[in-house]
């Protein structure tokens, strides 16, 4: 876990941190960790030695070592490729072959620790056990605060060392104990008699060479844990958002469910080995994947004033660590039921968790990219909990076990519960889409349901965060933030080259075009939202709206601009890797000599909960750029910060469109904010190989979404 978040962050300043490169990095993670698994069961038939095991670790923690020289060499052969295929690539060349060495550890293990079939299950699920445990740690520890607070270098090269003394402390301990061979495996020393076996319990084995009926119930489950882990993120987005410690909540629960599921398996495997048991944890799971999208739809009401992290943590541990706990068990008990030979349970350990693996690589881009987006989240996850359950099904009525019947009523109740309306009193839904990126929805708002602010209207949301609001009177936006961004704005000429890095519902793209007459590229990552600025904003079609990630266009374009605009939310998430002191360099690099930046941000500025914006502004000015402050009307939680930075100082007081107040004009230089009422002696620049920014801004995120919440949701 530690190396994929690791690699995810070294390609962000280049490739973005967007869910398309979580996505390749966990495919690639995962497709690696496949190639490991069953390398490592072949391997552990002959070659099951410690000193291979110490090898092979050997090897992860010198790729590990060389991540930041290898990252930076494939973005450079592939900076020329498209987003998707130089994602993929990079991510594919720079995590695989790590993932393999990691992959081949646990069948290793598996076959060095066995010396009987009957403890094979509580073997390999402990084995299994210790790994996701671990991996639940690094998660925490690595993505919450060792890689924002210390940065990505310090975090690669002590992955590497701790990899590296695992090695060698062997090393030092099998030279000092060479005489009397006290490491020497089970296997090599045929002179020590192992003690009598119990009396094993009748197994009912399934059979090998039915590889299909086998090998079937590890796609299953390793398709299931993908699909739920992805769709009940997307289903807790639109009340939690999709930030970096909602994730990594996700993450942390997905993982501590296989790893209670491996830990329980493997001990009921040995304790109960029939063919049954396979089919009441099938069904079990079916049962839990069923109602997710009715706990997903009721839990976050019920725990609405709880802490948002606790709430999500709760709900997460009642809606996704049953079924995943359930699934996790599936390996582990295919691995005790198919092995027949001691000698072999370190290939079928590889076997399973490779044809595991496998379907959940299939599963996620499948589910992300064509499911959600086509079907949505409700019906997609009762089918898959149907399709978990069926096969135990038909089993179990044919044993005559009559608690299979169960499967029916659970997924009538289900079908039932699913809501059909669109529309409520108030909001008339125009447009819902559910994907990879996130829930898109365009929404006309009656005044009635935004309590009398400024909210009604037309508006955008990405995960239910307002991104635009348009007035279907007037066809322009009442939102301060856009007003005045084109105000200050207007101090530059006609036909000057504008970019803006987030499009939105295109408010700020329509001003600069058609009240500006600026010359426009718009920078968007979701296709969806470029479609529906047009089909619902009406989008002037002048504007060239560029589908890329922001970062990754301002690494790859050469053209110059005279005002850059960062507009960069996703819900009330700001990516660290666009607002980075590296992002605002190579910025300013495209600047015309008169040319200005314009960072929007979120108003808060003083306290703890306005560190971020206090960075913002530190980081602007640690580039050499001339920074100021523009603050919209209202208090922080209900204003904007715009950061004006510009190569040279320069002066509003003659705009093109002027701000008036009670039909009087308001002179932009006097609302800009005293910079020596801030204080910046807690403020960071931020860079890129300390990823912070996300971190610091969850007070504010969590502010923001809980007034979106008691607002909308």
């Amino acid at each position: 876990m530690a190396v994929e978040l690791i690699g995810s962050k070294l390609i962000a300043p280049f490739y973005g941190n967007s869910l398309y490169v979580w996505t390749a990095i966990l495919c690639c993670c995962v497709s690696g960790l496949a190639l490991g698994y069953y390398s490592g069961g072949v391997l552990s038939r002959r070659y099951a030695t410690p000193k291979i095991l110490f090898s092979i670790l050997t090897v992860a923690a010198l790729l590990v070592f060389a991540l930041p020289y290898t990252s930076k060499a494939l973005i450079s052969i592939t900076s020329g490729m498209g987003l998707i295929s130089g994602i993929c690539i990079t991510g594919f060349t720079l995590m695989t072959p790590i993932m393999l060495c990691f992959g081949m550890v646990g069948p290793m293990v598996v076959k060095l620790m066995s010396s009987s079939i009957e403890s094979l299950g509580n073997i390999s699920g402990t084995t299994y056990f210790t790994s996701t445990a671990g991996g639940i740690l690094a998660t925490s520890v690595f993505g919450l605060y060792l890689i924002p607070m210390t940065g990505l270098n310090f975090c690669i090269y002590l992955t590497a060392t701790v990899l590296a003394m695992l090695p060698i402390t062997y090393t030092l301990v099998y030279l000092s104990a060479k005489k009397n061979k006290t490491f020497s495996s089970r296997s090599a020393n045929p002179a020590v008699e192992a003690p009598a076996p119990k009396k094993a319990k009748k197994v009912d084995r399934l059979g090998v060479s039915n590889s299909v009926s086998v090998y079937g119930f590890a796609v299953i489950e390793g398709a299931s844990v993908m699909a739920i882990e992805l769709i009940s993120a997307r289903m807790l987005a639109p009340w939690f958002g999709s930030s970096l410690p909602v994730w990594a909540t996700v993450i942390g629960i997905t993982l501590l469910g296989l790893a209670i599921g491996y830990f329980a398996g493997g001990r009921i495997a040995d304790k109960f080995p029939q063919r049954s048991t396979l089919s009441i944890v099938l069904l079990g799971a079916s049962f839990f994947t069923m109602l997710m999208h009715v706990s997903s739809q009721r839990l976050p009401l019920l725990f609405a004033e709880f802490n948002p992290i606790l709430s999500l943590m709760i709900i997460c541990m009642l809606m996704i660590l049953p079924p995943l706990a359930l699934l996790g068990m599936i390996p582990t008990l295919l691995i005790r039921f198919i092995t027949s030979k001691i000698d072999d349970s370190g290939s079928t350990t590889g076997k399973v968790f490779t044809v595991s693996s496998v379907s959940g690589i299939i599963a996620l881009p499948l589910i992300g990219f064509w499911i959600i987006p086509e079907f949505g989240l409700t019906f997609p996850s009762i089918i898959i909990g149907i399709l978990i359950g069926i096969i135990p099904f038909i089993q179990l009525i044919k044993q005559k076990k009559h608690y299979g019947w169960i499967l029916l009523p659970t997924a009538i109740f289900s079908l039932l519960l699913t809501s059909n309306s669109k529309n409520v009193p108030g909001i008339n839904m125009q447009y819902l889409s559910e994907g990879l990126l996130g829930q898109v929805m365009v929404a006309d708002v009656d005044k009635a349901i935004s309590e009398g602010k400024d909210m009604n209207g037309r508006i955008l949301f990405v995960n239910r965060m307002g991104q635009s609001q348009l007035d279907l009177k007037t066809g322009s936006t009442r939102w301060n933030y856009s007003i005045f961004t084109s105000a200050v704005s207007s101090v530059l000429p006609e036909k000057s080259n504008a970019l803006i890095l987030g499009l939105g519902g295109g408010n700020v793209a329509n001003s600069f075009s058609y009240g500006l007459g600026f010359q426009v590229d718009a920078v968007e990552l979701d296709r969806r939202i470029a479609d529906v600025s047009k089909q619902y904003f009406a989008l002037n079609p002048t504007v060239k709206v560029i589908v890329d990630d922001a970062r990754h266009y301002l690494e790859t374009t050469s053209k110059k601009y005279d005002l850059i605009f960062f507009d960069v939310f996703k819900g009330e998430v700001q990516p660290p890797h666009v607002l980075s002191v590296e992002a605002f360099r190579r910025a300013n690099s495209l600047l015309s000599e008169n040319g200005m930046i314009i960072v929007n941000l979120n108003g808060y500025l003083c306290g703890e909960i306005g560190k971020p914006g206090r960075s913002v502004y530190l980081t602007l000015k640690s580039v050499g750029l001339e920074t100021r402050i523009l603050p919209t009307p209202g208090n922080e939680s209900e204003r904007n910060s715009l950061f004006i930075a510009t190569k040279k100082p320069m002066a509003f007081h003659h705009v093109r469109t002027p701000l008036t107040h009670h039909g009087k004009e308001v002179g932009l230089d006097s609302l800009f904010l005293d910079p020596s009422t801030l204080n910046l002696s807690d403020a960071i620049i931020l860079a890129d190989d300390k990823p912070i920014l996300e971190l610091l801004n969850v007070a504010a995120s969590n502010k923001w979404r809980n007034d979106y919440n008691s607002t909308y949701n």
